[in-house]
């Protein structure tokens, strides 16, 4: 009962990490609305956990249960008609059974179980998985396809535009009038797109690809975040008496030469 309980509980959680994060795909990002992250950032840290957990914890046939529902739920959340959903699916598919292979190996073959060494072993391949699975969502439901379509900027490179032109009119000119902010961000905003227009057609793998990599740069937060949650989860669990630690006498090979 308790394996089942946990295999649910970390479907669920990757069913509501989704569902918080489609929001922020399909309207425009304000990065100041600590709201806006911070829930997605929380359940991020909750599945990751959990289902670094379940590579640990439970056997084989789980585990891939438990795989295939969390990346089932992803393509019924962001449309499994979409061929590109599955590609990330696949991609995310390879990368989350090393980490499996990864965490049940350093498990399996250390004398002294250590959980963090455990955990650290795949918990970075399990994050990437997760972080393709973002861009492919990303790609597939902000819209910038369809801006591209029309020659337009996404909201984000907007508003990122605006705030360069505002800094710099308040730091360079005495005259900080509205009308001519705007009018230089209108300017700006038109010089750029004039300049990428032979390239909108690339611009949104472009974007797509530097947002996979920005996350990336940050993976290691999320790691963090994901182990501290997993090791928390754990220690409850061994409180509880549901998970324990034996001692058992194995043989092992050593080379001699």
């Amino acid at each position: 009962m308790k394996r089942i309980i946990l295999l649910l509980v970390t479907v669920g959680a990757a069913f509501v990490f989704w569902m918080v994060t489609k929001p922020l795909f399909e309207q425009s990002f304000d990065f100041q609305n600590i709201g806006s992250w911070l829930w997605p950032l929380g359940f991020l840290a909750a599945f990751v956990g959990l289902q670094a957990l379940v590579f640990l914890l439970l056997d084989r046939k789980i585990v891939w249960l438990s795989v295939f529902l969390g990346l089932g739920v992803f393509a019924f959340v962001f449309n499994p008609k979409e061929i590109l959903v599955w590609a990330g699916v696949a991609i995310a598919l390879l990368l989350q059974w090393s980490a499996w292979r990864a965490i049940k190996g350093e498990s399996q073959n250390k004398l002294r179980f250590h959980l963090r060494s455990n955990l650290h072993s795949g918990m970075g391949r399990l994050v990437t998985s997760i972080l393709i699975l973002i861009s492919f969502a990303y790609f597939l439901n902000s819209g910038i396809r369809e801006e591209a379509r029309r020659r337009e900027l996404p909201n984000f490179v907007r508003q990122t535009v605006q705030v360069v032109v505002e800094n710099y009119v308040d730091e360079n000119l005495e005259a900080k009038s509205p009308s001519l902010r705007a009018q230089l961000t209108e300017k700006v905003l038109d010089q750029i797109i004039n300049y990428l227009k032979p390239y909108f057609v690339v611009l949104p793998p472009i974007l797509t690809f530097g947002l996979f990599l920005i996350l990336q740069g940050l993976s290691f937060i999320f790691v963090w975040l994901g182990m501290i949650l997993a090791m928390l989860i754990f220690r409850v669990l061994k409180i509880l008496k549901l998970v324990k630690i034996e001692v058992e006498s194995r043989e092992a090979e050593i080379l001699k030469f």
